[in-house]
């Protein structure tokens, strides 16, 4: 009895549905499998099932190298992480204190680099693919940031997607000493290249170390006022080309020291803010006094800003310095935590509950330095010119955030 062949669009929609890691194997049944999994149209519907099913996404931190780990959201369930062949490590096994950093992730795409941010790269842990993102330079020789270059005190980076171009892009901005300059600049993917961008709200304002977060084609990252040092959000809308400044949520005034946390959550702007104790200095016992999560549900909405929870006794979850938001769970009545960086939980704020979680795989004689996520992706970054990677990323759904 002969078996009956399916039509090709059911098992398009079947295979659009399977994991990166299945559908590379499956390349190699027939030529048609190669040609169908490797298109662009196939590339997108993937990448729109893997949003659709609002699967968990991985997670990935950098620590010594660039591990990752599924997310489980069972009771008691362990986190089991494994090395990533991603490509800084020759640069770790030639130089031990080069330690690779995460700037953002988008659509399984991973922007990452060196701590001295010498070299960075897009990376697909899914593909196993990467591509290096060129060198930028300034005809300004004190601008110009390179390795062993001492003229910039700060350089920050942000990694995010515009839909309307459909470009992937780098922000890189930078500070010299005394504040004397500065300087933003925007790489395409797309045009694979370079340009300086006018940022009018850059006098006034210093950069602050931290990550940048991605949210509704915004890049997001914290500044001070240079006149009170009070922090504020900046803002840098992928589609525009332009700089804007919002201020953070109302802070509990009861406490002096306090840490900020931006993150995406759920598709919004999130800030967690670590009250520390005040007397510190003063030989205080150490520890966090407060803990409180406050979620923009507009973006760019100042009245929108509202309190999703505040912990008031951060030891009863065993956490000493830092709190650290890294995704909502599936039903959105959860989100997991990383605690002093060092280990995760998942908690409840309906009825202030917290759930440990026990980490395997990572060495244990490093602390976690970044906790990010990414989506199962298709998207090639491999040996093609900038033209082919791009057509990869002509999406024509939606995409991710994380």
């Amino acid at each position: 009895m002969a078996i009956p062949i399916l039509p090709l669009e059911i098992i398009t929609d079947i295979l659009s549905r399977l994991q990166s890691k299945t559908l590379i194997r499956f390349k190699s049944v027939s030529k048609q499998w190669y040609s169908l999994i490797s298109s662009r149209d196939f590339i997108n519907l993937h990448l729109t099932q893997t949003l659709i099913s609002q699967n968990p996404p991985n997670l990935i931190i950098s620590q010594s190298s660039l591990f990752s780990s599924q997310i489980s959201e069972n009771q008691n369930h362990d986190f089991h992480f494994s090395e990533l062949d991603h490509p800084l490590k020759p640069f770790r096994e030639n130089n031990p204190t080069f330690f690779p950093q995460i700037i953002g992730s988008i659509n399984g795409v991973v922007c990452i680099s060196l701590c001295d941010r010498s070299s960075v790269f897009l990376y697909n842990p899914s593909t196993k693919t990467h591509r290096l993102i060129p060198s930028f330079s300034h005809r300004n020789p004190e601008l110009e940031i390179t390795h062993g270059n001492k003229t910039a005190d700060l350089v920050v980076f942000g990694f995010g997607f515009e839909s309307v171009s459909r470009d992937y892009k780098v922000v890189r901005m930078t500070k010299t000493r005394n504040n004397r300059h500065r300087l933003a600049s925007v790489y395409s993917l797309r045009d694979d290249s370079w340009k300086c961008v006018n940022d009018e709200t850059i006098m006034g304002f210093g950069l602050d170390y931290g990550e940048t977060v991605l949210v509704d084609e915004n890049l997001h990252f914290i500044v001070f006022d240079d006149s009170n040092y009070k922090p504020k959000i900046k803002c840098f809308n992928l589609r525009t080309e332009i700089f804007s400044i919002f201020d953070l949520p109302k802070f509990d005034k009861r406490f002096s020291g306090t840490q900020y946390v931006i993150k995406e959550l759920g598709g919004c702007f999130s800030v967690l803010l670590n009250y520390e104790n005040p007397v510190l200095e003063r030989g205080g016992a150490w520890g966090l006094l407060q803990v409180d999560l406050w979620v923009m549900k507009e973006h760019g909405n100042e009245e929108s800003w509202f309190r999703l929870f505040s912990i008031s006794n951060p030891a009863s979850l065993e956490v000493l310095t830092c709190m650290k938001p890294v995704v909502y769970s599936k039903d959105k009545e959860r989100v997991l935590l990383e605690l002093d960086g060092l280990w995760f939980g998942w908690y409840s704020w309906a009825n202030n509950r917290f759930e440990r979680i026990t980490v395997h795989g990572l060495p244990s004689h490093y602390a976690l330095c970044e906790t990010w996520t990414f989506s199962d992706s298709l998207v090639s970054l491999g040996n093609e010119g900038p033209g082919m990677i791009y057509s990869h990323l002509d999406l024509s759904g939606g995409y991710d955030q994380h």
